[in-house]
């Protein structure tokens, strides 16, 4: 990633091409994107569900006292619900947005539905400890994200206690867990592009950054031999960048190899991409801690031990 200041976030400038959009974009976390409409529950007029009508005034009042704008309401929707046509967009961006969601597998479906073949799904959520009503709560499990997805839960369903707060609680290997799931359950087509463990935009959440690609099952190696010798076909031909969206798509039904995660970071360390290199490798470090190879490259390449960032 290009380190130059970038008004922001530069990680998402890199992904974040095209026209798109931002759900429950704010004045006082703005990402400065070109081209990219505002989606909230409520824009003062029309809404989601009536109670939005007064987190409307309390959004924007919020923005007022902050920054002195308010960003304008472009479309209503949630993340279960965006008013658009199917394909209509070639990123969708969202921070602190999807814990608020009472179904986490109909938002990610509902992302797929509005972006276009190769769009990009750019989500940041809270560390676990970001808000201390969530610090000791437990991480939610993937049966009752799948419970919510059979009933069709959506906002109308939820009580009036804890109005569209935190629904959930992530990690960002539980929502790496669940990316796996809507992928290996045809619920979803997530090429995972890359990873934060901590955001770099404001530091109190994770990112994760995936492309949807229609052809992805159709890309995916069932035979690890296969995988192997055309992994080291690609990159003895120089092909590297071919051979790193092969782990990609790999990482993507199972990101949880910290084999393919290490050569994932060597790769984009190749390719002069050393900021997600060294994210690729933390990820293989949290699976392997001890591992002696994995933590002298973390040393090499960042001048820093490696600490455990799980919390």
């Amino acid at each position: 990633m290009n380190t130059e200041k970038v008004k922001g976030m530069a990680l998402a400038h890199k992904y974040c091409l095209g026209s798109g959009i931002e759900l429950g974009a704010a004045a006082h976390n703005a990402f400065y994107l070109p081209d990219c409409l505002n989606v909230a529950p409520s824009n003062g007029t029309d809404y989601v569900h009536e109670r939005d009508l007064a987190d409307y005034v309390k959004y924007r009042d919020a923005q007022l006292q902050r920054t002195g704008t308010v960003l304008p309401v472009h479309l209503v929707g949630d993340f279960q619900s965006i008013k658009c046509p199917d394909e209509s967009f070639d990123y969708l961006v969202s921070s602190h947005v999807i814990e608020h969601s009472p179904n986490t597998l109909a938002a990610f479906v509902e992302s797929s539905r509005v972006l276009k073949n190769f769009g990009v799904f750019f989500c940041i959520f809270p560390k676990r400890i970001a808000a201390a009503s969530d610090a000791l709560r437990a991480l939610t499990p993937l049966s009752l994200l799948e419970q919510a997805f059979e009933e069709k839960l959506d906002i109308h369903g939820m009580p009036e206690a804890d109005w569209r707060e935190h629904y959930h609680v992530f990690s960002l290997q539980s929502m790496l867990k669940i990316v796996n799931y809507l992928n290996t359950n045809e619920l979803g087509s997530w090429y995972i592009e890359c990873v934060e463990e901590t955001d770099s935009k404001v530091g109190n959440g994770h990112t994760i950054v995936l492309r949807k690609f229609d052809g992805l099952s159709g890309s995916r190696w069932a035979d690890n031999d296969a995988f192997a010798k055309e992994f080291t076909d690609q990159y003895n031909a120089g092909k590297l960048g071919e051979a790193l969206v092969m782990l990609k798509v790999s990482l993507s039904y199972d990101f949880f190899d910290p084999v393919k995660l290490h050569l994932a970071a060597c790769l984009s360390r190749e390719l002069d991409d050393e900021y997600e290199s060294v994210e690729f490798l933390r990820q293989a470090l949290i699976l392997e801690p001890e591992n002696e190879d994995f933590r002298s490259d973390f040393f090499s390449w960042t001048g820093r031990y490696y600490t455990n960032p799980v919390l």
